[in-house]
């Protein structure tokens, strides 16, 4: 539920220049949700995924590493509350296990087809979140149902 960056590695950049070429690159600074591709399979969980809230960084345009999957509004933006409830419901034990049940990996398709509670019940699930300040596992997988 939350997004490491800037993660220092020598020679592996962490910014990029705005220009003409890489604006074709770059993404409005939006509310998103990001979710990896590829998880080991040391990792708990096959569906790992934080929001990116806009307010994090001043700048028109952000750019995503191509090993990061990215649900956004389109046409729109989610609001915080969306971005923080779709996050925790993609770590919560009950939608890994959906997710598991049917496949290993993280693409845009698997993701399009998973179905999910309705946008007011996704609202109230991160306005929760966020009243509590209590991102945790345990309460994710609590106030999900498990």
């Amino acid at each position: 539920m939350n997004i490491d960056w800037p993660v220092f590695v020598s020679n592996k950049s962490q910014y990029i220049n705005i220009t003409e070429v890489s604006k074709k690159i770059l993404l409005p600074n939006k509310n998103y949700i990001f979710l990896r591709r590829f998880s080991s399979k040391d990792d708990k969980s096959r569906l790992i995924a934080a929001p990116y809230l806009r307010n994090t960084n001043r700048t028109e345009l952000i750019g995503v590493e191509n090993k990061l999957n990215y649900i956004h509004k389109p046409n729109g933006e989610l609001q915080e509350n969306e971005a923080v409830g779709i996050s925790a419901l993609l770590n919560s034990e009950i939608f890994d296990t959906y997710f598991r049940t049917f496949n290993g990996n993280v693409s845009a398709t698997e993701i399009r087809l998973m179905s999910f509670p309705p946008i007011k019940t996704i609202r109230e699930l991160g306005d929760y979140l966020i009243t509590n300040n209590d991102y945790s596992q345990d309460t994710i997988n609590q106030t999900v149902g498990l």
